[in-house]
């Protein structure tokens, strides 16, 4: 889990106690803080420095996300775990979240990285209604890759050897990070797979829309898009995807708040 100075303390101490509140208790959780953080997010960490199964790393810069889950993955090696999860510091996990996914890993060996569903909350913690599925099966995530995500990225259990197959994300990314992991992952065959219970509570951030936007993000998502699908083959229909999607993501906010409420 990576913090940075915009969380808010309430969210934060809701994401990590349902971690901690885990029906699977065999774990560490890893805080990475992404640089100065202010006042009450440091007090509201510290409270759980004294939790034997919290270990948090306090990094001076603020250098973004994807250097922080790099640093985390590093500092889980060292533990020799068998899987490493994700989670982001304003969502919520299902309390059976890590028994599910550890258990449908063990029964499926050559599964590399597993998903699951999520549902949707406001970002004051109303649920919406809105539940997104993933494809289940490792083909239906690799057809699924050619438009979308076919992982919800804080939502992932990743066996501990897929950092083996894939090394660690990608420090040129700094908003796609995910989308460019999972390219990597397929190009060197790695598994995927999703549950299709509901594995985790997605809150949507009030900046969401406006994060998922601007020239700089379209352009390094049509560059990402058109070199995968070059190298994993797809066709027509994704390359007009690409296009589109960088149409979409220059258009103003409602636009992308009414595409994103529509299509995923």
């Amino acid at each position: 889990m990576s913090v940075y100075k915009k969380d808010d303390p309430r969210h934060l101490r809701l994401s990590i106690e349902s971690i901690l509140n885990q029906s699977y208790a065999n774990f560490r959780l890893l805080v990475g803080v992404d640089g100065s953080v202010g006042e009450e997010l440091e007090s509201e960490l510290k409270v759980y420095e004294a939790n034997d199964n919290v270990a948090s790393f306090w990094f001076k810069e603020n250098r973004g996300l994807t250097a922080v889950l790099n640093n985390l993955i590093e500092e889980g090696k060292k533990l020799n775990p068998l899987y490493i999860a994700r989670m982001d510091a304003d969502d919520i996990s299902k309390s059976d979240r890590f028994e599910k996914q550890i258990n449908y890993l063990e029964k499926h060996p050559d599964v590399d990285v597993l998903g699951g569903a999520i549902e949707e909350m406001e970002y004051d913690g109303r649920l919406n209604g809105k539940v997104i599925h993933y494809p289940l099966t490792h083909q239906q995530c690799f057809d699924f890759f050619s438009t979308r995500n076919p992982l919800a990225h804080p939502a992932v259990m990743f066996r501990a050897s897929f950092f083996d197959k894939v090394s660690s994300y990608n420090a040129l990314y700094k908003k796609n990070q995910d989308t460019e992991l999972w390219f990597r992952a397929f190009k060197v065959g790695c598994r995927f797979a999703n549950l299709e219970d509901i594995v985790l509570s997605f809150r949507v951030s009030k900046d969401m829309y406006r994060r998922r936007g601007g020239t700089k993000f379209a352009l390094e998502v049509l560059r990402l898009r058109k070199e995968i699908n070059k190298n994993l083959g797809y066709g027509v229909k994704a390359q007009l995807f690409a296009y589109a999607y960088y149409a979409m993501a220059v258009s103003p906010g409602w636009v992308k708040r009414f595409a994103y409420k529509t299509f995923r």
